[in-house]
């Protein structure tokens, strides 16, 4: 399933994801019952990318079109779509929806695309959401306000920042915990790659100790984009291992 987080603040536009890429196999022992095998294939699969013209494209959900791997499909969007031409965000998003909408992608594959578009009132940070099996291309971040949003695994995440209850024994009502949100609205641009961070960190580790599939996992990737260009703050690299 994986997870990716894009923060938005004045100063720039963060976004990061993990890198571990789950297969799921049914199984079936004889005369037993079917069931499935959740097995961590990779740790290094890439699914945050740097796209022409300064747009950050993250991935989410389904990670194969036919069995091979969503990234190889992502870089040859980019260098068929993209390499030459000045799209923004938006023209981006709509592009990369008609091209995998084309060759079988699953629905749940989403993707956030980010970047800036020149307006007449200067550059106007913009973040779309894309389902490119179904659904339309969905603007994220409204006009000149800070947040964050996340796709995949997000449970965890939301249980840490949501409004939670606890639940009482026999017909008690339940009990509201404290609750202090999070002040978006204050995140400079460094508090923006802490808390991208402090979220995927959080759902690994979350994920290390429940009796569940460990879906989000391996190095973090992170990518700024700002209205002067865009660089990689961590970047996962080809290596040879000794």
């Amino acid at each position: 399933m994986s997870l990716i987080i894009s923060v938005y603040t004045r100063e720039g536009i963060v976004m990061a994801a993990d890198s571990r890429l789950t297969l799921t196999i049914p199984r079936a022992l004889p005369g037993g019952p079917e069931h499935t095998l959740s097995l961590t294939t990779s740790d290094s699969a890439r699914k945050l990318f740097l796209a022409p013209n300064n747009i950050g494209i993250a991935t989410c959900g389904p990670a194969d079109i036919g069995g091979v791997p969503i990234a190889g499909f992502v870089e040859s969007f980019i260098v068929e779509k993209l390499v030459g031409k000045n799209l923004y965000a938006e023209q981006v998003a709509n592009e990369l929806k008609a091209y995998l909408s084309t060759l079988g992608v699953r629905p749940g594959t989403m993707f956030h695309i980010a970047g800036y578009t020149q307006t007449e009132a200067g550059w106007e940070q913009t973040l779309f959401s894309v389902d490119p099996a179904v659904g339309p291309v969905i603007r994220l971040n409204p006009v000149n306000r800070q947040g964050a949003n996340w796709g995949g695994e997000i449970d965890v995440l939301q249980r840490l920042l949501n409004e939670v209850n606890l639940v009482q024994e026999g017909d008690l009502p339940a009990v509201p915990l404290p609750s202090f949100g999070v002040p978006f609205e204050f995140f400079t641009l460094q508090d923006a790659i802490d808390f991208a961070v402090f979220g995927i960190r959080s759902t690994i580790e979350t994920l290390r100790f429940q009796n569940r599939e460990k879906t989000v996992g391996g190095p973090i990737d992170l990518l700024v984009v700002t209205p002067s260009g865009a660089k990689w703050i961590k970047q996962k690299q080809l290596v040879v291992e000794d």
